[in-house]
């Protein structure tokens, strides 16, 4: 296979992942938006998820919109929101060279299996990855 053949294969291919992705998140976000009674059959209630469920920041949110809340109340929630979403902020940046490592030791391997000729053409797309200027 030529190396125009093997770029237009990565090529569909990202574009497949892509538009799959896009799709997703388009589908993720409408469900979200909808109200399934069948999310409380087994116990949950509305103001109250079931134990299994992952608590959803924008649920409790509107569950404190709902509670009358003083001006005084809301300004204390909004200053202890600002603050958790800093915290996590600073632990998710605090991991970024961690998951950097994974990526580059990743990137090793791919390089490992490479052909000299491939590893070069591989090199070059991960410079204009990391390249600032990139539109």
């Amino acid at each position: 296979m030529s190396w125009a053949a093997r770029r237009t294969a990565v090529l569909v291919l990202l574009a497949v992942f892509l538009v799959g992705g896009a799709a997703g998140w388009v589908a993720e976000e409408m469900a979200d938006d909808l109200d399934w009674p069948a999310r409380h059959d087994n116990g949950g209630t509305p103001d109250r998820p079931d134990e299994d469920e992952p608590f959803d920041d924008d649920a409790e949110e509107e569950l404190l919109e709902t509670l009358g809340l003083s001006r005084a109340q809301l300004n204390s929630v909004d200053q202890l929101l600002d603050r958790r979403e800093d915290r996590l902020e600073q632990y998710w940046r605090s991991r970024l060279p961690d998951l950097q490592a994974i990526v580059d030791s990743s990137r090793q391997e791919i390089r490992a299996l490479l052909t000299p000729e491939q590893r070069t053409a591989y090199d070059r797309w991960l410079g204009e990855q990391s390249d600032p200027n990139r539109p």
